[in-house]
């Protein structure tokens, strides 16, 4: 005969299982994003790290690690998303600020690059242009490293 006591027992024995198993995908899309990172994958580990915070959006590592993965995989505007996600959840992530300052820096000289080329280059803007573009050159070339890691 089935009871109410059976039920409970057979409906928290499938919750466990059921959370068990999802731990255990969830562990090992850790374990694979990570490497795919290692082996320099950033496509493939950005569409792990997006799995990992659909199911874990507190987790602020992952959002970090995401935006590492869409830095390095030129998606420079959802790089900086994740970063302003990680944030969000960890204003004092040093890491995350810094890697989204320099992608944004990466950004804006792209900008002035590309004002360069379509644009009158001996105009007023056109030549703070250049100027912008030369002075964020040299910030980025000078001492600055990409995208932290870790």
């Amino acid at each position: 005969m089935i009871t109410l006591k059976s039920i409970s027992r057979l409906s928290f024995l499938l919750f466990f299982i059921l959370t068990s198993c999802a731990t255990k995908d969830l562990t090992r899309i850790r374990e694979e994003a990570y490497m795919a990172y290692d082996n320099k994958e950033y496509d493939s580990a950005a569409d792990k790290f997006e799995i990992l915070v659909k199911n874990a959006p507190e987790d602020v590592e992952f959002w970090f690690r995401l935006g590492n993965a869409y830095a390095r995989s030129q998606n420079p505007q959802l790089a900086i998303s994740a970063y302003q996600n990680a944030l969000l959840r960890d204003p004092t992530h040093v890491k995350a600020w810094y890697n989204m300052g320099f992608v944004q820096t990466q950004t804006a000289l792209k900008t002035f690059v590309d004002m360069q080329t379509y644009t009158d280059t001996g105009s007023p803007l056109g030549k703070q242009g250049k100027n912008m573009r030369e002075g964020l050159f040299l910030l980025l070339e000078h001492g600055n490293e990409p995208p932290e890691d870790k």
